[in-house]
Order: structure tokens, then C-alpha cells, then sequence
């Protein structure tokens, strides 16, 4: 089993970067773009004086330690010629004056002379308990004469030590080089131990000296550096304020700044962007005034356009009113008069007689109801009625009822697949849309083995589609874009038998309009129609669009009979 450790994350194993990552962003929003250049320089130049202190203190304590060295090598060479014939003769006395004048120098802490045995003759020393057997304990061969040693203990803290052998010609004369030459002779040794205390001291002095100037200059910086800084963000503070005044609308802001660098080509590039901003903004008003007399201008032309029409479309309606009556008139006496003729005379005529009597009658009443449904047509976009909620299934069966005789007549079964929304719109309309269409179906038929009419719909988010589908004779193809058409029929010889007007599909076409919906056909001859057409989802309830139920999806699959 293998576990991932996310240590990004909060919690005892994050990471010091997930923790301070929030602290960062706060301090760094809060110091923005000026506090953070001042704070930049102050961190450089801390950074840099830490740097110098650093190497300077560490090339002063290694000079330090070179130039002590040599001056106790030095010290150690002059003590061990001066010593020559003292120590030959063991004169402590004289030994121990020497000694003593060098211990008041203010680096040398001790003089040892040692005998060639390294044994003690004499010391003097700023230590009371100063042994002097460690005056010689580092050296173990020749190589370690002259050699600068640091040492180190309770009472003088960390010093140099050099040894030097004391040596000695024949006839008494001591090389001054300090070097054995032929013929030389051993006669003992010189130990000097220098302490380095005050130089050091003084080196630290400088040091914190030169700390205390770099932070006094590091301090008096700051200040510095955010006039400096503040300083070179004064333009782009105003650019910024002009900014703001050419947002809130003033357009004859600007800025003052006359510079030889970027800022200054940055100001007038600004200057000159304001400019044609405001030239722009002059043409863009005097493009919204002329558009607004042309929109002035054509808002009158679309109302005269208006009344114009709504005069027109009145005029219409009394013209088709008028006609409407004009004819109707002699209709009905042409009826009446038929009608008079076969109450009073009809034992006189013959069978012919009343046949065209009764044949004019029919006429008659053909012609009136074509006439009441072109008027209604003429209104259908025009006189809108009023709006409720139906039921389009229930509205179905009461169209199936009202059409039974003719449904049973021909053996035509009117069925209904799933379920229908409820629409909120005309009642009395979207019953002659259902009712035209299955009154249409039910007349183009045929006398093929089954027959059936499906009546469904599709809920969709933003409408509904309807269908009414028959297993009739069909539409020709070249008649499919023609049906919804006024008089307008098919080529079918078997279509010229069918009675009709050629006004109910042109009446559906302009009702579906009406909720901006469309319709159409398809079809192909003997295979039957299927017309469809939408409503727009605006008048579909929102609780006829939710999915159908349980019993919904098997009327959908069976289909139910009305």
C-alpha cells in the first residue's frame, strides 16, 4: 500500500513555503509597487555592507596574523643577538633585565632563555605563574625554530609564540643572520610570546565603526531612495489621475510632462491618444445625432406606415364585410326562393326539377360557408381572442366526438401517442387547427387496409411540436409546398374527387403563425401524411414540460384510442 503525501498542503507536514506564501501576499499587497523598490534597496544594500564587513574582517584578522607573525619573528631574531653573551656566560641577571625591558612593550607578554637542553635559565613574564617549560613544548625538531605558533591560555587569551636558537662563532661572534653558519656553535634558546589583543581590538573598533557609517547610510538611503523613488513614479501617478478623468468623462485631461526619456514618450503618447479619443467621441455624437433624426425621422414614416395600414386593414375588414353581405343577400334569396319552390310545388315537378332545385340549395350553402370561412380567415391575424388554458387532449376528443360520424363512416380509427401539453392560447383557434387537419385526413383517406390518425406532440425547452399523421393516399411531391396555399390542391386524380374549398390548411398555416410557430408537410403519394407544426415554448406551462410519466411512455408506445 503506497501513501502520497502532499506536503504543499496545510497541516504538520506543509512546507515552509505553503505557510509563508499567505503572509507574503498580504505584505506584498500592502507595500505595493513603491514599498517594494524601497524595500529592495534597503535589502541591497544591507546585503552589500554585511558582504564588505565580512571580507573585510576576514582579511584583517589574516593580515593581522601575518604582520604580527613577522614582527615576532623579527623580535625574536633581535633578542636572540642580544642575548648571545649573556646566555654564554649564564648571566641571569642581565638575562632578566632584558626580559623585563621587553615585557613592557605592549605586545610582548613573555621572554623565556633556554639552555640547549631546553631547560630554563630565566623568564619574564606578565603571568606570576607563567611556566616556562611551555615556552618550548610545540617544538620538536629544527623545523619548528622560527616558526610563529598561535597559542592560547586563561590568562593571555590567544598570542604568538617564536622560538630562536641563540648561536654562537668561534672567537665569540654571533651570526647576525640567525642562521647556523660553518663553525657555529648551539648555545640555547630565545621563546617570545606576542599577544594580539589590541590590534584586534582596534580592527574590531574599525569594524564597528565602519558598520555604524553603513548603517547610518543605509538609514539616511531610505529616505533617499523613496523621494527618489517617489520622485520617478510622480508621472505615472499622473497618468493614473488623468486616466481616471478621461473615465469618469473628462476628455480634455491631460498630462503635463515634458521629459527626454520613456516616461516622457509614454506622456505623449497619452496626450495624443486623448486627442483622438476626443476627436473620436465628437464624430461618434455627431453619428448618434444624425441617427437619431434618422431613427426620428423613420419612427414617422413607420407610423403614417401604421396608421396607413391599420386604416387599410379596417378598410378591409368593412370591404370584406361589405362583400360578405353583398353576397350572402342573393344568396339567401336564391336559397329561399329554391326552398319556397320545393315546399309549395314539389308534387307538380318532376324528379329533375327538384333535383336542380336541391342542387342549387346545396350550392348555396357551399358557397356561404366559404365565404364565412375566407371572412374568417381575413381575421384570424387581426382580431385575436381571448386567452385561457386548454387542455389540447381534451381538445382532441372533443374534435374525435364531433367528427365520430365520419370516423365511423369510413372505419378510421383516431388515435392519440402519449400525452398532450396544456397551451395557454385561443380555445376556439387551435380547435379548428386540430379540427382542419383531421377533417383533412379523414377525407384523403383512401381505400388502403388500415386506417388510422395519430395525434402526438414534443416538448422541447423552447417549443412544442405537434403532428397529425394519416395512413391516406398521400401528396404528391411537387404538391407538398402548395397545400397551404388558399385553392391551392393536389394533381392527384384521386384528390379531384375529395370535396373541398382549399381554404382550411391556408386557415391553419395563419393560426400557427400567430404563436410563432410553423408548419409543414411530409409526405410521399400512398404512403400517407404526417403535418407538422410548432408552438412557441412561451405558451407551453412550465409543468406541461416536464418528462411524461410512467403511463405517458406506454401510451406512447401503444397509443390510445379515442
Amino acid at each position: 500500500m503506497r501513501v502520497a503525501l502532499d506536503l504543499s498542503s496545510s497541516g504538520p507536514f506543509a512546507s515552509p513555503l505553503a505557510v509563508l506564501q499567505p503572509w507574503y501576499r498580504r505584505v506584498s499587497r500592502r507595500l505595493g509597487l513603491q514599498g517594494k523598490l524601497v524595500t529592495c534597496f534597503f535589502l541591497l544594500m544591507a546585503l552589500s555592507l554585511g558582504t564588505t564587513c565580512w571580507f573585510l574582517a576576514r582579511s584583517g584578522r589574516e593580515n593581522l596574523a601575518d604582520l604580527m607573525g613577522e614582527q615576532a619573528r623579527q623580535i625574536s631574531s633581535a633578542l636572540a643577538l642580544a642575548s648571545q653573551q649573556p646566555l654564554m656566560l649564564r648571566d641571569t641577571t642581565e638575562l632578566s633585565r632584558i626580559g623585563q625591558d621587553l615585557i613592557k612593550s605592549r605586545n610582548i607578554l613573555f621572554v623565556a632563555f633556554l639552555d640547549a637542553d631546553y631547560k630554563s635559565i630565566t623568564h619574564a613574564s606578565r603571568d606570576p605563574d607563567f611556566d616556562p617549560a611551555l615556552a618550548h613544548q610545540h617544538v620538536s625538531d629544527t623545523r619548528d625554530l622560527m616558526r610563529v605558533q598561535s597559542m592560547g591560555s586563561a590568562v593571555f587569551g590567544n598570542y604568538l609564540e617564536v622560538v630562536a636558537p641563540v648561536l654562537v662563532r668561534a672567537g665569540h661572534d654571533a651570526s647576525l643572520s640567525g642562521k647556523a653558519a660553518a663553525g657555529s656553535r648551539l648555545i640555547g634558546y630565545v621563546s617570545v610570546g606576542l599577544s594580539q589583543s589590541y590590534e584586534q581590538n582596534q580592527i574590531r573598533k574599525i569594524h564597528a565603526t565602519a558598520a555604524g557609517i553603513g548603517s547610518l547610510t543605509i538609514l539616511a538611503g531610505v529616505p533617499m531612495a523613496y523621494l527618489l523613488v517617489y520622485r520617478v513614479f510622480l508621472p505615472i501617478r499622473q497618468l493614473v489621475l488623468a486616466t481616471n478623468k478621461i473615465a469618469a468623462g473628462d476628455l480634455d485631461a491631460h498630462v503635463a510632462i515634458d521629459r527626454p526619456d520613456v516616461i516622457g514618450a509614454l506622456a505623449r503618447a497619452f496626450n495624443e491618444m486623448v486627442q483622438r479619443v476626443r476627436r473620436q467621441q465628437e464624430q461618434l455624437e455627431d453619428a448618434n445625432h444624425d441617427l437619431e433624426q434618422k431613427i426620428h425621422q423613420r419612427t414617422s414614416q413607420l407610423q403614417m406606415a401604421n396608421k396607413r395600414l391599420s386604416s387599410e386593414i379596417a378598410e378591409k375588414e368593412d370591404f370584406l364585410r361589405a362583400i360578405s353581405h353583398d353576397l350572402n343577400a342573393p344568396l339567401r334569396n336564391i336559397s329561399g326562393m329554391a326552398t319556397m319552390l320545393l315546399q309549395k310545388h314539389k308534387d307538380r315537378f318532376d324528379e329533375d326539377i327538384i333535383h336542380r332545385l336541391e342542387r342549387i340549395q346545396k350550392n348555396v350553402e357551399v358557397e356561404t360557408d366559404l365565404i364565412s370561412e375566407l371572412l374568417e380567415l381575413s381575421r384570424i391575424k387581426t382580431r385575436r381572442q381571448k386567452m385561457e388554458t386548454v387542455d389540447i387532449r381534451a381538445l382532441v376528443e372533443e374534435v374525435g366526438d364531433m367528427l365520430e360520424n365520419d370516423l365511423r363512416t369510413k372505419n378510421i380509427s383516431l388515435l392519440v401517442d402519449g400525452e398532450l401539453p396544456v397551451l395557454d392560447c385561443e380555445r376556439a383557434r387551435l380547435r379548428q387547427v386540430f379540427q382542419n387537419l383531421i377533417d383533412n385526413a379523414i377525407k384523403y383517406m383512401g381505400d388502403g387496409r388500415v386506417h388510422e390518425i395519430h395525434v402526438g406532440c414534443l416538448v422541447r425547452k423552447d417549443e412544442a411540436e405537434f403532428y397529425v399523421s394519416d395512413t391516406g393516399m398521400g401528396i404528391h411531391r411537387d404538391d407538398l409546398d402548395k397545400v397551404f396555399f388558399i385553392f391551392r390542391r393536389g394533381k392527384n386524380t384521386q384528390t379531384q374527387n375529395v370535396a373541398g374549398k382549399g381554404v382550411g390548411l391556408a386557415s391553419v398555416k395563419s393560426i400557427v403563425e400567430t404563436y410563432s410557430g410553423t408548419i409543414w408537410v411530409e409526405s410521399e403519394l400512398g404512403q400517407g401524411a404526417t403535418f407538422r407544426f410548432t408552438i412557441n415554448g412561451k405558451y407551453v406551462p412550465q409543468t406541461s414540460r416536464a418528462s411524461p410519466s410512467r403511463e405517458a411512455r406506454e401510451l406512447s408506445s401503444s397509443g390510445a384510442e379515442v
